[in-house]
């Protein structure tokens, strides 16, 4: 499919259909990293494309980057629920489940030539996912921490704790790096 044009008006399905069609394997592969199991991959691939198309309406350009990262963070965070469920698996032990992807890019897709920009977006991927996901999707995403906890099936109160929190650990790691760091 070529590129999409945003000339002409698109219904909400035929955007959810460019998406889904874009992205169904993509989505598959990371839940299937995370879980090893491919029933409860299909789970998160089926519950992941819920969530997307209950947000449509966020997305513009179903081919855009934004809404790559947009889908792979719903689908990162759906099959880490789905792990968390599992009672022989501890809290703790989720981060060896989740693949790994800086050897290869990292897994936002996120480029930049400017080395700032690199070493912040570095230190945001080293942090815990409850503060990473949710600095990532308020500061390169530019959602509200409604919009942020609606995304992780959490409660806004929660949300708006981890980025004070995710903030001050960035915060710390980007002074041991050089870079100030200001809200």
């Amino acid at each position: 499919m070529g590129k999409y044009s945003q000339e002409k008006e698109v219904s909400d399905e035929e955007k959810f259909r460019c998406t889904y069609q874009q992205y169904v394997r993509l989505v598959y592969y990371i839940a299937f990293e995370i879980l090893q199991q491919k029933e409860d991959a299909e789970d998160a691939v089926q519950e992941t494309f819920i969530r997307v198309a209950k947000n449509i309406f966020k997305i513009s350009d179903p081919f855009c980057p934004k809404t790559k990262n947009f889908v792979v963070i719903i689908c990162k965070n759906v099959s880490l629920q789905i792990l968390k469920k599992r009672k022989h698996f501890k809290v703790e032990e989720l981060s060896d489940y989740i693949p790994d992807e800086r050897h290869e890019g990292n897994p936002y897709g996120i480029s930049s030539e400017n080395d700032t920009i690199r070493i912040i977006v570095d230190a945001i991927l080293t942090l815990p996912d409850r503060y990473r996901d949710c600095l990532y999707m308020e500061l390169v995403e530019e959602l509200d921490h409604k919009e942020i906890a609606f995304m992780l099936g959490q409660k806004t109160e929660t949300v708006r704790k981890r980025l004070q929190r995710g903030k001050k650990l960035l915060r710390k790691k980007l002074e041991e790096r050089g870079v100030t760091y200001e809200d």
